[in-house]
């Protein structure tokens, strides 16, 4: 890391002020919340950093039907919350554990963590799996635009977002029915390590039917995704009897990049095997 460049450190109290800082073309700038991202990937021409921690973000609460779970509340803040402990059955919580051990989680923040998602996110793709979607501010003319944007649609734009100098300041989530379950399956080197390849999955059951599949992989693409195929395949359908074709069908597509941890091959495999595990602890 080397900050030899850096001329501003600024801590603004609002919204708007934090973006008009976010916004400018000159000097460089970049947004610190955790602090985790910058520590370790501090680009060489950063001039300035915008520290988002003074803009009261980082609360996690349960408004009606929804959780919302402010952007720079940190990872372990949501591990040790009522969303992180309940909210599908625990699953985002896990989710949240697997992504570094507790000394970078106590630092790390939720949305620092979808802003810089990398391929195998296991948090990004319990939140893809769960229907996540992101409060975006921006400002247009001077004036703050706030909008609603579906995680999913986030990823696939979010590098041209981030330039232009949004800023996600909460996460969405629905309160799911009582009889949804979901379940967070990973392949790694070790039992502690960041995984390989991981798959997150989460449906209702009724009287042995299933409804409101999600199926979200990571690690076999550039980012987290969902496996629409597959989810189609098993809406309101007996999970077991028709498992083996739908992800048949979902992974067809599939083309993963191949590194030193493991092959296209290997992960295709995985996404296939932790999948069927996911979806068949789902359904039981």
């Amino acid at each position: 890391m080397s900050l030899s460049n850096l001329q501003e450190y600024l801590r603004p109290t609002h919204l708007e002020e934090a973006l008009r800082l976010i916004g400018r073309a000159s000097p460089r700038s970049r947004i610190v919340a955790g602090g985790t991202w910058v520590s370790a990937e501090t680009p060489r021409d950063l001039e300035a950093v915008v520290d988002i921690g003074g803009l009261a973000l980082n609360a996690i609460t349960l408004e009606g039907a929804f959780w919302r779970l402010g952007a720079t509340a940190s990872l372990q803040a949501l591990i040790e919350s009522p969303a992180g402990t309940t909210l599908c059955n625990g699953v985002l919580g896990e989710a949240a554990m697997a992504m570094a051990g507790r000394s970078l989680r106590n630092r790390a923040t939720l949305g620092g963590a979808i802003a810089t998602a990398d391929s195998v996110s296991p948090l990004v793709t319990a939140l893809l799996a769960c229907d996540a979607e992101l409060s975006v501010a921006t400002l247009k003319n001077d004036d703050l635009v706030m909008k609603r944007v579906g995680l999913r649609a986030f990823l696939g734009y979010r590098a041209n977002l981030l330039e232009e100098g949004a800023l996600i300041t909460d996460i969405r989530l629905g309160v799911p029915s009582a009889d949804s379950r979901a379940a967070y399956e990973r392949v790694a080197r070790t039992p502690r390590d960041y995984p390989i390849v991981c798959a997150v999955a989460r449906c209702a059951t009724r009287d042995g039917i299933a409804g409101n599949v999600r199926l979200a992989l990571g690690g076999v693409a550039a980012a987290p995704i969902r496996i629409e195929l597959a989810e189609f395949g098993l809406e309101k359908k007996r999970i077991a009897d028709h498992i083996e074709h739908a992800l048949g069908h979902g992974l067809e597509g599939l083309a993963p990049a191949g590194d030193w941890l493991g092959s296209a091959d290997y992960r295709r495999a995985m996404a296939r095997e932790l999948s069927l595990r996911a979806l068949m602890r789902c359904a039981t």
